[in-house]
């Protein structure tokens, strides 16, 4: 004890300030939907209150994204994990982001121990939940999250141009904006749908978190990380979708045929780093595995000892470590542009993402940390690199790239799309920017962007209602073309046939189909079985747009119209199902039928994907029953009112991961599958109106 009264006022005064600091309370209440609303005096203090609600509803997946960041899946989950965790390891994420974490941000790392901590009170309220994938959290382990989610694109383009091949990652999204000028309801209107496997990170975990600095989250955040990833503030929202500059190069490493662990760099043999990484594997012994390391980056593949090369990725989001920085700027911005000053950060992956404000405005930007390439390469191919000629130039900034606000034409939307196609007459064209800033490939067009622009385009002024129907629309915009050329069809090829009671039963559910894959439409089905037939024998593309067909392709198409039919009362006895007997969604011991279509392959032809995406799997195979497994998956449609901000989201399935739980599969069967929303709460006082439960913690940093 001091002996000085100044000492002990002072030891006093430092012991509440401590205790201030250090002690609070966190409120989380779950409404009727088990969605939490997290209220907290401080940021740290909401991020206890989200660690405990994801580890409520989701404990085995923060451990999981964990062990997926830090390449330790294979040691609980075997073998299958060993690739992925190679990956990890060798970029080494855990090793950057935990040399970083000393700098970051006092307010960022307060947050983060917040998070963790409230983890770690929910596991000691409940000692009978342990989890098999446990180990110790760090408060670096969001960041990692973080990092290892935005690295998939980067890292996805180096293998896709290792390989050269398209979009390997299978993602797709839809997003659009109205600007108050077009809508009904006088204020801007976003919507974020991103569709991506229902399974392992990419599933998002929804929640609305009110604290200080940051004082309203709503939408999505990554489970395992306390920053939200989509959705609005109380200011603006925006939306991702996947498709953006090339932020990764390929290069093509001369080795040294005396040496092979020497590449050539401007005529001269230099040195690898060489390393080695060890896997844990479940019911297996440890895989060490070797990585191989140049000046201008890793190694991602074996090398051709015929050929002496080997090729080496490069992206600069490897050594970049400031993306949680980045989005606690961005959340506290007060509308788009303060929102564009954030992302000019460049932290972010390579995305096109769309805002909205109160203020009336939209945005959008086709972001990501795009090197400044030497000219005269190919950099959609592997390149030299046994020369500093190609050595990046530094890296663009942000003024650079795609972008555009508030467009004359009053809406935008981007379902994975070329800028070129957002609008009618686009001045987003390729001209304008270089090729590898625009980078258009394999996402220049598809079914969802061509029916968002042919919704969006024809209604100058949009309801509530018609933006809900929107982003739950399951029409398929070709309907008209494969109606009229299936009617062409039938005055060429099929005039015998349509004597055939049963064949022109049949063929008039086609040529009155009113183009929705609804679970109720009995004609959607065999539409599909149809279309799957035709795109082996015809242009699709010709057929989407009603084009005359030769008197072969219109025989051609009637052996797909017979094989399509035969095909249909082989699997279910009859061709009158409904695309509801066909399609489901669900999980555990909960299948309903839903709506909405993925099917066939390639995104600008032989493929047809509805804005509410559904893909599928048929289960059991060859029972021709499909559940879906991907596609819309966390929904969420924003009115920008100068007053507030009004939303209303949708998952696939319900807020807990734990089967036992009323919230496991409610708003699949209830919602999802009757393409319907649910209110987020504007007010405290709307909320308590429809609280489920409440739970105050006591929050002790």
């Amino acid at each position: 004890m001091p002996k000085h009264p100044l000492a002990l006022l002072l030891a006093l005064g430092l012991g509440a300030l401590i205790q201030s600091a250090h002690a609070g309370t966190a409120t989380v209440y779950r409404d009727t939907w088990g969605t939490p609303y997290i209220y907290g005096a401080t940021d740290a203090e909401a991020a206890y209150g989200l660690g405990y609600a994801q580890a409520e509803d989701r404990l085995d997946d923060i451990y999981l994204n964990v062990r997926q960041a830090v390449g330790r899946m294979a040691e609980v989950l075997g073998k299958d994990h060993i690739e992925s965790d190679y990956v990890m390891q060798m970029v080494g994420n855990e090793k950057r982001c935990e040399a970083f974490w000393p700098s970051a941000s006092e307010p960022v790392k307060a947050m983060a121990a917040g998070y963790v901590a409230g983890v770690q009170a929910y596991l000691a309220d409940h000692p009978d939940r342990k989890s098999p994938f446990a180990l110790d959290l760090k408060p670096w382990h969001s960041l990692a999250i973080m990092r290892a989610m935005i690295l998939n694109w980067p890292l996805g383009t180096v293998r896709d141009e290792m390989n050269q091949e398209g979009n390997t990652l299978g993602w797709g999204s839809n997003e659009w904006s109205v600007s108050p000028a077009r809508s009904a309801e006088n204020c801007a209107i976003l919507l974020t749908d991103p569709h991506l496997t229902w399974q392992g990170m990419s599933v998002f975990y929804e929640a609305n978190v009110y604290g200080d600095a940051l004082s309203e989250q709503h939408g999505y955040f990554l489970v395992g990380t306390f920053l939200l990833a989509y959705g609005h503030t109380e200011h603006f929202g925006w939306a991702p979708t996947t498709g953006g500059p090339d932020t990764a190069d390929v290069y093509a490493m001369k080795l040294n045929p005396a040496n092979p662990l020497q590449y050539e760099y401007d005529g001269k043999w230099l040195n690898a780093e060489m390393g080695a990484v060890t896997i844990n594997v479940k019911d297996g012994a440890p895989v060490v595995m070797p990585t191989y390391t140049t000046i201008l980056g890793p190694a991602f593949a074996e090398p051709n000892l015929e050929k002496q090369t080997i090729l080496v990725g490069a992206t600069p989001y490897l050594e970049e470590t400031l993306l949680l920085e980045q989005g606690y700027k961005c959340l506290q911005a007060k509308n788009v542009d303060e929102f564009m000053e954030g992302l000019a950060m460049n932290q972010y992956m390579e995305q096109n993402l769309m805002s909205a404000d109160r203020e009336g405005n939209i945005a959008y930007l086709r972001t990501g940390r795009v090197p400044i390439r030497p000219e005269g390469y190919n950099w959609g191919a592997p390149v030299p690199g046994n020369t500093s000629k190609t050595k990046w130039l530094g890296i663009h900034d942000a003024k650079d790239l795609v972008q555009i606000k508030n467009p004359e034409q009053g809406y935008m939307q981007n379902c994975n799309i070329s800028p070129e196609f957002m609008m009618e007459n686009s001045p987003l064209t390729p001209d304008k920017y270089p090729s590898y800033i625009y980078n258009v490939s394999w996402d220049s067009r598809n079914s969802r962007g061509d029916r968002a622009l042919q919704a969006l385009a024809a209604d100058d002024s949009l309801t509530k209602e018609e933006a809900m129907d929107l982003a739950f629309d399951v029409t398929d915009p070709y309907r008209e073309g494969w109606k009229k050329t299936l009617k062409k069809m039938a005055m060429s090829s099929a005039k015998k046939a349509l004597e055939d009671p049963a064949f022109k039963a049949d063929f008039d559910r086609l040529v009155n189909w009113d183009g929705r894959y609804i679970k109720e439409s009995n004609a959607a089905p065999l539409m599909r079985y149809f279309r799957m037939e035709a795109f082996q024998v015809v242009d699709p593309l010709k057929v989407n747009a009603g084009k005359d067909l030769s008197v072969e392709e219109y025989l051609a198409l009637k052996k797909a119209f017979d094989a399509a039919r035969e095909a249909m009362v082989k699997l279910y006895g009859k061709t009158d199902i409904t695309w509801g007997d066909m399609v489901e969604v669900g999980r555990g011991e909960k299948f309903v039928p839903t709506s909405g279509a993925d099917f066939g392959r390639g995104e600008n032809d032989k493929s047809v994907r509805t804005l509410l995406s559904i893909g599928v799997r048929e289960t059991p195979e060859g029972s021709g029953k499909y559940r879906a497994y991907k596609g819309s998956m966390a929904m969420l449609l924003m009115f920008m009112h100068k007053d507030g901000i009004e939303s209303y989201s949708c998952i696939p399935w319900g807020q807990s991961g734990d089967p036992a739980s009323p919230h496991y599969m409610d708003q699949g069967e209830k919602l999802f599958s009757n393409r319907t929303f649910k209110p987020v709460y504007r007010s405290k006082d709307e909320l308590l109106k429809n609280v489920e439960s409440e739970k105050k913690l006591d929050v002790a940093l």
